[in-house]
């Protein structure tokens, strides 16, 4: 006598077995080099609000574009502006069950969409990258991030009350992927801004490297300090 499993336990081994895979989508996940033919650009002239156009044009007017280009100093710009293409560098995405990693080349900053949070935290550590939670909406990852720290100077200057909506998803048969940002600030725009931002998957044999930011400085320091006692000999 042969024992049929019950329809109600199968029918609940098999969602499960699907959002599992889901979560683990390998659609997304791998190594992507952003495309700059396809993808978009925050608008030069943004619609600043009038409170946002008095901080951008304040922050212009005290500092030299060249000499204190906070980039010289391994300042990382953070998101939004690291949602919107990382400078060309290429990006990687490790996704599991609980939470989907993305790991950018650019100054090796790492951001974690939380996907077993339906919500916030009451009090979120502020941070350059904010706090991110997720949800898969049937191939599109969707992530929402907030409590990024108020950054006015770079390509997308905003306050510590703005807001990044991300869907994330595969196209093009999986060699492509295309991310849609909506950054809501309501201190520095007056209205929602979105930018799609693509990327074409790297070939195979791809490896992140490493982004060293700071050598530089250090072997200018080494070189002046060397400069210092040959002249003092």
């Amino acid at each position: 006598m042969s024992i049929r499993p019950l329809p109600l336990l199968w029918t609940a081994c098999a969602l499960l077995a699907a959002a599992a895979a889901q979560a683990q989508d390998p659609a997304i996940a791998g190594i992507w080099l952003p495309d700059a033919s396809r993808s978009g650009r925050f608008p030069a002239e943004p619609p600043f609000t009038p409170e946002g156009r008095r901080i951008v044009s304040e922050w212009r007017a005290s500092h030299d574009p060249v000499e204190d280009d906070p980039g010289k100093f391994c300042q990382a710009p953070g998101m939004p502006s690291l949602a919107l293409g990382g400078a060309d560098y290429p990006v990687e995405i490790i996704a599991t069950p609980e939470q989907v990693t993305i790991l950018m080349e650019l100054h090796q900053q790492v951001r974690r969409v939380h996907l077993d949070q339906s919500a916030h935290p009451a009090r979120p550590f502020p941070q350059r990258n904010g706090h991110s939670i997720g949800r898969w909406e049937d191939d599109t990852l969707v992530v929402d991030t907030t409590a990024i720290k108020a950054i006015t100077f770079g390509s997308v200057p905003h306050s510590d009350r703005v807001h990044v909506v991300e869907r994330i998803r595969a196209i093009d048969d999986g060699a492509a992927l295309v991310n849609e940002v909506t950054i809501t600030d309501p201190v520095m725009y007056a209205g929602p801004i979105t930018v799609r931002q693509y990327y074409r998957a790297a070939p195979p044999g791809t490896r992140m490297l490493e982004y060293e930011c700071t050598e530089g400085m250090w072997l200018d320091h080494e070189a002046r300090r060397a400069q210092a006692l040959s002249d003092g000999e």
